[in-house]
């Protein structure tokens, strides 16, 4: 049996939404990416989204919008995807990495509190694999230092803090929309905001810095981010689903924890202030990680390393950060990895995907 780390679930309806779109004759950014714009950010409870050809170019949208400059400082995580820092970079900003909590994976908000100077502009957090940043306290912390919050809820749609979702706290939320994310536009992200100048501000940014009202007019220095009206399309169908995802989603991990009740494996778990989407199963081994995922690997179940631990990559070292204050990230970096929790899986696929788990623990 073979196990994809993930795979979208593109089917006719997506299908007959691109097929016509293409037959209107207006496949760019245009009425689709509206429509889509204003289904997602309701769905998340924000006034505002400004959708973009990628994840990474919306936190770079998000970033801009906020002024941040050569020499300030963000406040962010050391375990993610690279993409969540790689724009903070090119701003000429330097990422400030706090250490993370040993529960969820999520940035430590006492950790957050250490790391504030005079050159701190903003603080980006990520909830990290689906499972909300505990948020209060984060916000807290902002709220004294005047700082804005850039949530990158990347991998988080419809995940909620203390019943509320995620991407609706921040003065800016972030969203992928990856090939392998809850929903997919095949590329593609969204921005999202409660604030009309930051969200205009947004939309100047991402088409060339272009004044909509005079054409060829660039008041300001922007970029190509848009998103087209194909990649839309397919997002419009996909939000009818990403309720029945999540569900199954949720559904996964719940047999899988009944079937996987062994010490040495740590699975996700959900605080009482969470509702977790989780995006994928992320797997914590005390011991064996590397036999544990070549046992896996040769019996045909995919997985990845648990994404990046960003301070020891090549773009990153120069930064040249105290690794002693991140100590909880880099342990859990070195003993985790993730395989699929696709909403696609079968119960056949869980048992074997369970049952080899098991069998590798005997490796290693």
């Amino acid at each position: 049996m073979h196990i994809p780390i993930g795979s979208p679930d593109i089917g006719k309806d997506e299908i007959k939404a691109v097929t016509e779109t293409m037959k209107t004759g207006w496949v760019t950014q245009g009425k689709k990416v509206e429509e889509f714009e204003k289904a997602f950010a309701n769905y998340c409870g924000a006034k505002h989204g400004v959708a973009a050809n990628t994840g990474t170019a919306a936190l770079h949208l998000a970033l801009s919008a906020l002024n941040i400059k050569k020499g300030d400082e963000v406040i962010t995580t050391p375990l993610s995807c690279v993409a969540t820092t790689n724009p903070i970079l090119y701003l000429g900003a330097k990422p400030v990495f706090a250490d993370v909590e040993p529960e969820t994976l999520n940035i430590n908000p006492e950790q957050v509190e250490k790391k504030i100077t005079a050159k701190t502009k903003a603080i980006l957090p990520v909830h990290l694999f689906g499972h909300p940043v505990n948020l209060d306290p984060l916000i807290e912390t902002a709220q004294e230092h005047n700082l804005p919050i850039i949530e990158d809820a990347a991998q988080a749609h419809g995940a909620k803090y203390k019943g509320k979702k995620v991407g609706s706290f921040g003065q800016i939320s972030c969203f992928s929309f990856y090939a392998d994310k809850l929903i997919t536009t095949v590329e593609g992200g969204m921005a999202l905001t409660n604030d009309e100048e930051i969200a205009k501000k947004m939309r100047l940014l991402r088409t060339f810095g272009m004044n909509e009202h005079n054409k060829f007019t660039h008041p300001v220095l922007g970029y190509n981010y848009k998103m087209s009206d194909i990649h839309a399309a397919i997002g419009v169908v996909q939000m009818r689903k990403l309720d029945h995802y999540i569900e199954r989603r949720r559904k996964n991990i719940e047999y899988l924890k009944q079937k996987l009740n062994h010490p040495n494996l740590k699975l996700p778990e959900e605080q009482d202030y969470a509702f977790n989407v989780y995006y994928v199963c992320h797997i914590l081994a005390q011991k064996g990680k590397e036999e544990i995922v070549k046992h896996l690997e040769h019996e045909g179940i995919e997985t990845r390393p648990l994404l990046s631990f960003i301070p020891e990559q090549q773009p990153y070292r120069r930064l040249q950060p105290n690794p002693n204050s991140l100590q909880t990230a880099k342990k859990a970096h070195q003993n985790g990895f993730y395989v699929s929790n696709s909403p696609t899986l079968t119960e056949d696929q869980l048992d074997y995907l369970a049952s080899t788990l098991i069998s590798s623990l005997s490796d290693s």
